[in-house]
């Protein structure tokens, strides 16, 4: 991972956080996203999709494997440098999280709780 000047945040969200896509949309849209990003491991990437287009911006699908630590991962923090994305990803967890993450490493938190 390349040395980051400005942060990049991960929202990070596994399928069962895409139960109501409008509501999630409506919530994501203040954070000013730039994109949304799908794993391999999302067995039903239309929800992606549609978070996507009503964020109104790109979606990438079978974008690898995309756990922490992983190269998929890594990549979209070197792309995405000062920016927020979303990343959705196999798991069990139903609440967004944040993952920030710059030159001083990476914290994970609760959505909302950063300042």
């Amino acid at each position: 991972m390349s040395d980051l000047q400005c942060a990049a945040r991960i929202i990070l969200l596994t399928p069962l956080g895409l139960n109501d896509v409008k509501w999630l949309a409506s919530e994501l849209y203040r954070e000013r996203v730039q994109a949304v990003y799908a794993a391999d491991d999302v067995p039903d990437t239309g929800p992606v999709e549609t978070l996507a287009e009503d964020l109104g911006v790109p979606c990438h699908s079978g974008h690898g494997e995309l756990g922490d630590g992983s190269a998929g991962l890594e990549e979209i923090v070197d792309r995405h440098r000062g920016e927020t994305v979303v990343v959705v990803r196999g798991g069990s967890a139903a609440e967004p999280v944040l993952m920030r993450v710059d030159a001083d490493g990476t914290s994970i938190g609760r959505l909302g709780d950063d300042a």
